[in-house]
């Protein structure tokens, strides 16, 4: 599990990315979850913003990605975007797809995840509060990262992803292993009653991961909605490790969506198995 102490050491370094924990086991993964630091973008993008659609010159978000390259002893042509439109899309890519979305254009368009079994080519999702999910099949040495918002979630992305590894890869539910990462959690994730009417009438377990406060609107736990999915899915309980850091309370550290008003720039999730 990913807790605020795992933050120390990461803030006063003031460290490009953390790795997540319970999937650092693994050496032969290259993993994390990028912050703010030790990048060249300024004002609301400060500094370490890795979206190419923020008004932030393409010049210094490319950097940005140069120096995370440089950081894993990689180029940026190893790696691939992810084009995020909030729905449930998980793109199985191959060596063909690398420097897709950085160096050169997409084949793919509508993709909220990305899957490879082929070593050396990182995976890079993009995020300002909504839930990085990594998923690691040791047995077959197969990865995915997705990126499930509320609308994601809603759509079920981690069921998908699931579904994507089996047809894919055969991969067995029951084999893998799943981490979120940093995200807006319960403490700050506020939506309307709608919203989560929403979310009552797709899942049954939904009732139990929201709550209303008394100004009628609702506090919405996406994590929890989401691990009773995995389970649903086949997963085994140990194999899910919880995220306990949320990205709006740690807005210095990490972009946040909520946390600005909307004025900011957008951090990554990453995924590599070393060649």
């Amino acid at each position: 599990m990913l807790n605020m102490e795992d933050l120390t050491a990461p803030y006063r370094e003031k460290r490009r990315y953390i790795e997540i924990p319970s999937l650092s086991i693994y050496p032969e993964l290259v993993q994390g979850f990028t912050t703010r630091y030790g990048g060249v973008s300024a004002g609301d993008y400060s500094s370490f913003n890795l979206n190419f659609n923020r008004p932030d010159p393409h010049s210094n978000v490319y950097e940005n990605y140069r120096r995370l390259a440089g950081d894993l002893n990689i180029s940026v042509d190893d790696m691939v975007l992810s084009h995020q439109v909030h729905d449930k899309k998980v793109l199985p890519v191959t060596r063909e797809h690398a420097g897709m979305g950085i160096t050169k254009e997409r084949s793919y368009q509508r993709v909220d995840g990305l899957a490879t079994n082929e070593t050396g080519l990182l995976l890079v999702t993009h995020y300002a509060d909504c839930v990085p999910l990594y998923f690691y099949d040791p047995a077959k040495k197969v990865i995915a990262l997705s990126h499930s918002g509320w609308r994601g979630t809603l759509l079920n992305i981690a069921e998908e992803t699931v579904r994507v590894l089996e047809a894919a890869y055969g991969c067995d539910p029951q084999n893998l292993h799943v981490a979120f990462g940093p995200h807006i959690k319960d403490c700050c994730f506020e939506v309307d009653s709608d919203v989560t009417q929403l979310f009552r009438e797709t899942f049954t377990w939904a009732g139990d991961y929201s709550t209303c406060r008394n100004d009628g609107k609702w506090l919405l736990n996406l994590q929890g909605i989401i691990n009773e999915s995995l389970l649903n899915c086949g997963i085994t309980p140990g194999h899910i490790s919880i995220c306990g850091v949320c990205t709006r309370c740690n807005k210095d550290m990490f972009f946040s969506h909520r946390g600005s008003q909307g004025k900011t720039g957008t951090g990554s999730a990453f995924m590599m198995i070393r060649g």
